[in-house]
């Protein structure tokens, strides 16, 4: 961050100290607590620097998407496509704009390629979650949504870790597509009022929500107790998050910005 331009730092820091963001912005520390209890050997600064880029991403990502515009999905893709951020143009552009310039910065080249594939998976999920027409359906592309979430943090990370990290990455995997279903639980009401489903939830849809939540959830805490305390505080943490109910467009337009360029996924 120390070499990125003055008005970058400071764009970047008034986006990270927004508060509907800062659900986000404290997943890093969870996860460097998570690698200390696997034993893995790594630079923590480091290492914190690139979730909290990645996190604040997914945010801001998150909310574009939520509020309307899912072809910003598209958009970042295509930007993402080439690696060399442009600063100049994105620090005082759009907040989308400026955070993809961001995570452009803080992936590695030797992950590079791979987390932009796995980014258009995890948009091509996202967009089939939009059309899933039942529970069961909508269940699947959750998990599927969490998972990969999950392993493109891990993805950030892995130059930054020493020795064996598959554990590591498969319990990240695990965990993400809980907190998936558990978001689900939260805001079903919600995304169903404002048109994000494309079926009608009644009881029964609860009642299989919950029951996935509890077949899969109740897993972690049995095989890693040590780490109970965390997976409560993240789903506490999640579950009173004030800014669930209201989501707001992210400052600027990603889309008016790059009105001119191709939208379409390779």
């Amino acid at each position: 961050m120390e070499n990125l331009p003055s008005n970058v730092r400071r764009a970047y820091q008034d986006l990270a100290d927004i508060p509907k963001y800062q659900h986000f912005v404290r997943i890093p520390d969870r996860i460097v607590h998570c690698i200390d209890y696997f034993g893995i050997a790594c630079d923590r600064g480091i290492v914190r620097e690139r979730l909290h880029a990645y996190y604040l991403f997914i945010g801001v990502v998150d909310d574009a998407i939520d509020s309307g515009r899912v072809d910003t999905g598209n958009l970042i893709l295509e930007y993402l496509s080439t690696p060399a951020p442009e600063f100049d143009e994105g620090a005082g552009r759009c907040s989308v704009a400026l955070i993809t310039d961001i995570l452009k910065d803080h992936i590695s080249d030797e992950t590079y390629p791979l987390m932009i594939a796995k980014l258009r998976e995890l948009y091509r999920e996202v967009v089939s979650e939009r059309g899933a027409s039942s529970i069961d359906s909508y269940i699947g592309h959750r998990k599927s949504v969490g998972a990969l979430t999950a392993e493109l943090s891990y993805l950030m990370i892995r130059p930054d870790l020493v020795g064996d990290s598959e554990k590591l990455r498969d319990f990240m995997k695990e965990v993400g597509a809980i907190g998936c279903l558990i978001d689900s639980l939260i805001d079903l009401n919600k995304d169903r009022r404002l048109g994000l489903l494309a079926f009608h939830p009644v009881m029964m849809d609860y009642a299989k929500l919950i029951v996935a939540i509890l077949r899969n959830g109740l897993r972690v805490p049995l095989r890693h107790p040590r780490l109970y305390g965390l997976f409560f505080r993240a789903v506490v943490d999640n579950i009173r998050d004030p800014f669930r109910a209201k989501r707001t467009f992210p400052q600027g337009s990603f889309a008016s910005d790059r009105k001119d360029e191709a939208t379409g996924v390779a």
